[in-house]
């Protein structure tokens, strides 16, 4: 065979590898994206995906898996941080009748209209497997194969951790390694976010940070200042954005911002500044939150105590109206309710920058914040009646 022929025939080779390689690419829908991937160890039948319909309910989609390989198309409008739970139970952190729903043992990946996402790695006892297919997902796989290992190993230690009295010297030993291993975590999410001001990655790790109080305040607001604006119009970036609005609106001393909603029980519209004139109790919480659901009788106690002086105003975030009204129904819990609705004007969890649940605050006549609570309130409770005795 002569140059030229084999010249030819090369051409013709790469004529069929090329058009091959064309017949097999993904096309994805403009409306939608597609999640794709053969995993070593991903020895399940599906995975799960929590999704929510229009009407803020809560459910479950399934990503079907085959000999380790899954592809999944769902459709999409705007960036989206979005987890797969394989199902697979060496990865689930299992401790008494519960279990740590631990990131490491999630497929996290972003997503957009029209991105091909793709997977690599294998499972162990954590997703070893980490995006692909899109500069936000190239990104993402840098700092989670980084932090995953980790974020892994301090949940195993916990586990271990949990099984010992206090008394036995290696709680404290696995203790201060948990501490050094997440220390770690978060000081390679903050380099991360510091190094990448232009990665939609690092906007959406920012937005994590702060949801998760792994920032402080002033250390969240320097590090939005830094993030580029070319990232303005992305969910994650707005997020952030309401955050911080919310941290300096919500300040010890500050009149809250007054706003109108029409997410209340009955759809009825609710204004904040009609309670002005008595002390108000503002209460985040939701059925879902043990300590929120505990601390329900003692709100109420409170309200009945000074009902001629303090107002409550229930904030609920991730319940249905329907699961609410017979939660109350049922307890005499009667004060005004408002929902917090994600991604919307009235997500009043980041209006009012609220990183943990229940948080309370506490309002004077003029509308003026005296103090903030997270966690346990017993202390909003004595500055109660501190106030109103």
């Amino acid at each position: 065979m002569n140059k030229k022929s084999i010249l030819k025939n090369s051409l013709f080779l790469l004529f069929i590898i090329s058009f091959v390689a064309c017949q097999q690419e993904v096309k994805v829908p403009k409306n939608s994206f597609t999640v794709s991937g053969t995993i070593k160890g991903l020895d399940t039948d599906f995975m799960t995906r929590s999704v929510y319909t229009k009407d803020g309910k809560r459910s479950s989609d399934t990503i079907f898996v085959t000999n380790g390989t899954f592809s999944y198309t769902a459709k999409i409008n705007k960036e989206e941080h979005i987890i797969f739970w394989p199902r697979v139970e060496r990865t689930i952190k299992r401790s008494g009748r519960g279990y740590y729903p631990a990131k490491s043992s999630q497929f996290a990946f972003l997503a957009k209209p029209g991105d091909h996402i793709v997977f690599n790695g294998e499972v162990t006892d954590f997703i070893n497997a980490y995006p692909s297919g899109t500069k936000a997902n190239n990104d993402l796989a840098i700092i989670n194969s980084k932090v995953f290992p980790l974020m892994n190993a301090s949940v195993n230690y916990l586990l271990k951790k949990n099984k010992l009295q206090k008394e036995d010297p290696r709680f404290k030993i696995i203790g201060d390694s948990i501490s050094q291993l997440n220390a770690e975590v978060t000081k390679l999410k903050k380099e991360f976010v510091e190094n990448n001001t232009t990665s939609e990655a690092a906007i959406y790790y920012l937005s994590d940070m702060m949801m998760r109080r792994q920032l402080s305040n002033e250390e969240a607001i320097a590090a939005f200042k830094t993030m580029d604006k070319s990232l303005s119009d992305n969910t994650h970036y707005k997020q952030v954005a309401t955050r911080v609005k919310g941290i300096e609106s919500t300040m010890i001393g500050k009149i809250v911002p007054d706003f109108t909603t029409n997410s209340t029980l009955d759809g009825s519209e609710f204004t904040f500044s009609s309670l002005r004139g008595k002390y108000v109790l503002i209460d985040f919480w939701g059925i879902w939150c043990g300590p929120c659901v505990a601390e329900m009788p003692t709100v109420k106690e409170y309200a009945d105590k000074y009902a001629d002086k303090l107002t409550v105003l229930g904030i609920d975030s991730g319940d249905t109206k329907e699961k609410i009204k017979e939660f109350i129904t049922k307890n005499k819990y009667d004060w005004q309710q408002v929902l917090s609705v994600r991604n919307s004007e009235d997500d009043f969890v980041l209006k009012f920058n609220v990183a943990g649940f229940p948080t309370k605050f506490i309002i004077d006549p003029e509308g003026k914040i005296i103090q903030r609570y997270l966690g346990s309130s017993e202390a909003a409770f004595k500055k109660l009646d501190e106030l109103l005795k």
